[in-house]
């Protein structure tokens, strides 16, 4: 039976930085990851790469609070956000990166915001050269980082049970057999994006698809509620509207994409065929888009505005892909998306039309005719230069150029936020708010991000700074 002083359950961006933070005080790690070395997709590594970070811990202290709006008590916030003053100079020594502020808050009228940003590995601006500083090279940097110190990585090795002796966790089962952990147990595997049951339960509409790792199916949640964890916020979520596609292979399956919308010459209508919302939130990438997709429509008894229907002409389509190839399943390989859009159009994806009803009836909506008259309303507002929905003048730009094109937007995001209870120190906590001795959680299971998205890059900030912090508590106790 193997012994280690800690056992890491997840090889992402958080079980990396609880990994090399363990090692770098002395003490053994070994590093659980269910998925194979050649077949692994962390989330850190499908992400833009970008980390949010603080010039202050009183000021990102007192943002992180606000965005939380109650759902995080303020001490997690605030060890956050000291951890976040040196989690860019944490990188650059441990992994060799240097960063550019490119950014700032999400939410810039929020008390503290003056003093949080956004940081991109490199010097290249976000989207204009995001390969050099995007997910896949950040994460590449900080798994090196790992390998270079010589710490055990199990691939194709998931947990199944944590081992729980007299209320403390000392170890993680596995089907290759148990490993013994003296100082404890981190869970760094993610969240419930690709689990059925445990969205339909627990977030705020459904369906809800993510772009994120595929293999977050939830196993730290029920591992973590097995040794007796509470659960915090899992109706939680990072949200925008993204795509949902099906595949055309004899095993079936579906694809989920981050969708760009920009550059103008859209719009987006519930399942009626009416607009409800600025588009801009979603052409600007931020995510406030989401929570106006969640709109629950008693009489009808159904989610009106899901899926949602985005709405171009042939000026976007020839404007370059629909999705974002720096970030999600085309960075990692998972698919090519055609720089035309053409093999999307033939797979069915993107319904066309010579006229707006008919690509609503290729679609599949349900009121081409009121699609029709919404994109002729939209069209005489970008000739007045005044949206009724609020958006600038400049994001006016019609739909004039046929064919036209029809798309299915749903909820959805990178990842969900929900998971065990902790606290401060990264310590598990029972539904009693009592620490579960030798179990730590970090990263998305759990995140401590309430109702408001900070920043961009706030997944991949918690998660550097929490595993840390896991790791150096554990080590402590």
């Amino acid at each position: 039976m193997d012994e280690v002083d800690l056992v890491v359950v997840g090889f992402g961006g958080a079980g990396a930085a609880a990994a090399i933070t363990a090692h770098d005080a002395g003490a053994t790690v070994v590093v659980l990851e269910k998925q194979a070395e050649g077949a692994h997709t962390p989330s850190t590594r499908m992400s833009g790469g970008l980390v949010m970070a603080a010039d202050s811990a009183a000021d990102g202290a007192a943002y992180l609070d606000a965005c939380a709006g109650g759902m995080v008590p303020s001490d997690v916030t605030a060890a956050w956000a000291e951890s976040a003053t040196d989690v860019l100079d944490w990188l650059g020594k441990t992994a060799g990166l240097t960063f550019s502020r490119i950014n700032i808050a999400e939410h810039p009228d929020l008390p503290g915001a003056s003093g949080v940003g956004v940081f991109q590995p490199g010097e290249a601006a976000f989207r204009l050269d995001p390969s050099a500083g995007a997910g896949d090279a950040l994460f590449a940097a900080v798994a090196a980082a790992v390998q270079e110190r010589g710490i055990e990585i199990r691939w194709s090795t998931p947990a199944q049970r944590l081992i729980v002796e007299d209320g403390q966790v000392v170890g993680v089962a596995t089907a290759a057999g148990e490993i013994r952990a003296r100082r404890g147990v981190v869970l760094t595997c993610g969240g419930y994006e690709f689990d059925e049951n445990l969205k339909r339960d627990n977030l705020r509409a459904y369906p809800v698809h993510f772009y994120g790792n595929p293999g977050n199916t939830g196993d730290g949640v029920r591992m973590a509620q097995a040794a007796g964890a509470g659960l915090w916020h899992m109706n939680t979520m990072i949200g925008r509207a993204i795509g949902h596609f099906p595949l055309d292979t004899a095993e079936g399956g579906w694809l989920n994409f981050i969708i760009n919308i920009d550059p103008p010459g859209h719009v987006i209508v519930d399942r009626s065929g009416e607009r409800y919302a600025n588009e801009t939130m979603q052409a600007q990438l931020l995510h406030g888009f989401y929570y106006e997709m969640l709109r629950y429509d008693y009489d009808r008894a159904e989610y009106s505005r899901i899926p949602s229907w985005w709405v171009f002409d042939e000026r976007r389509r020839t404007a370059g892909p629909l999705t974002l190839s720096h970030i999600g399943a085309v960075k990692v390989g998972l698919y090519d998306w055609s720089p035309d859009n053409s093999a999307e159009i033939d797979r069915g994806w993107i319904a066309r039309g010579s006229t707006v009803q008919e690509a609503a009836a290729a679609a599949g909506m349900e009121d081409p005719e009121a699609l029709a008259r919404t994109v002729a309303a939209y069209n005489a507002a970008c000739a007045a230069g005044v949206d009724e929905l609020g958006r600038a003048a400049d994001t006016l730009v019609p739909l004039d150029s046929p064919p036209y094109y029809c798309v299915p937007l749903y909820p959805g995001g990178s990842n969900t936020c929900g998971g065990p209870v902790r606290d401060a120190g990264g310590r598990v906590l029972d539904p009693y708010d009592v620490p579960i001795r030798g179990l730590y959680a970090a990263g998305e299971l759990g995140q401590p991000v309430g109702m408001l998205y900070p920043a961009d890059g706030a997944n991949l900030s918690e998660a550097f700074c929490f595993g840390r912090i896991a790791a150096r508590t554990a080590l402590s106790s």
